[in-house]
């Protein structure tokens, strides 16, 4: 992984082209569509750490290396039942942190020297489902995997859809959170996660009648993320759409950590849930900052244990 100086972080980000939507199709025939809403960079510690776990925060403020440029994705499933959005990106507002978060100064300041974003106008998810010929408005569930500001934002542009967080997440809600930027009439549906097992995971919230969608919790990252699980169809793959419970694919099977993760343990026990996940099914596994998920998304790449790094 590249490990730049700001200055060219940033002139990476700002030399960034357009973004394209990339789609892919289950067996089932559900499409689905990786919604790239701007990018950002971020410090290298905060993207991978090994350190001290009292340490990660000052890491971060004190790393002088930043990484490439990342996406901001947000996805969308077209399914029968009508439209999932798993989370909705962020806004072009959020290229002006200082007056984007004025209302949250805490946050702001951590963005304004930790961050940088880029999000162009027409970057915001309902402008690229319109691209799509797919109206906003016919959106049933937004599902959000945590509430960290990147990850949320776009919820305003989905008021009739059913948004669905994390019971804990919501109750707790990390410190990247800015509930002063949630629209008014946000009431997220709590999620309870029932006991019932899929694969390794011993507790599950089923969302379709269908019985192909599924919310898993996998906490770590924030204390209450969850990752959405889709059956393809085909009786033996899921498409696992986990938020930030890894930047990439190879951090599951490094049992590497990010540093931005408010608890340790939990994010490697959740860590290593998914690798049991991945090793026992094939699963094409899409974090949300990983440049290399929209690929695998369009190539059904499903992950191996032998390509373990």
């Amino acid at each position: 992984m590249p490990k730049l100086s700001r200055r060219t972080a940033i002139e990476l980000l700002a030399q960034a082209g357009p973004v394209h939507a990339v789609t892919a199709q289950t067996t089932s025939g559900i499409r689905i569509h990786a919604i790239q809403t701007g990018r950002l960079v971020l410090k290298s510690a905060h993207r991978a750490y090994r350190g001290p776990r009292s340490l990660r925060l000052p890491a971060i403020l004190l790393d002088p290396t930043w990484t490439e440029p990342l996406p901001i994705l947000a996805w969308l499933i077209e399914h029968p039942e009508g439209l999932i959005v798993i989370d909705a990106g962020e806004r072009s507002a959020a290229s002006e942190p200082e007056t984007y978060l004025a209302c949250n100064p805490e946050l702001r300041w951590f963005v304004s020297r930790n961050f940088g974003l880029l999000v162009r106008p027409e970057e915001e998810i309902e402008r690229q489902m319109q691209q799509l010929n797919l109206d906003p408005a016919a959106v049933r569930w937004l599902v959000q995997t945590h509430l960290h500001f990147d990850h949320g934002a776009g919820s305003g542009a989905f008021p009739q859809a059913e948004i669905l967080v994390a019971a804990h997440e919501f109750q707790n809600p990390p410190r990247g959170a800015a509930p002063c930027l949630w629209p008014s009439w946000y009431r997220p549906h709590q999620v309870e996660y029932r006991p019932e097992p899929l694969g390794p995971f011993e507790r599950r919230y089923t969302l379709t009648r269908a019985g192909d969608v599924h919310l898993v919790p996998t906490p770590g990252h924030t204390l209450g993320h969850q990752s959405v699980l889709l059956d393809d169809g085909d009786g033996q793959t899921y498409w696992c759409f986990a938020g930030d419970a890894a930047f990439t694919e190879q951090q599951i099977w490094r049992g590497e950590l990010a540093g931005i993760v408010q608890d340790a343990v939990a994010t490697r026990r959740s860590s290593a849930t998914l690798r049991r996940l991945m090793e026992a099914t094939p699963t094409i596994f899409l974090p949300s900052h990983d440049p290399e998920s929209p690929a695998r998304l369009k190539a059904r790449q499903v992950a191996k244990s032998a390509r373990r790094l």
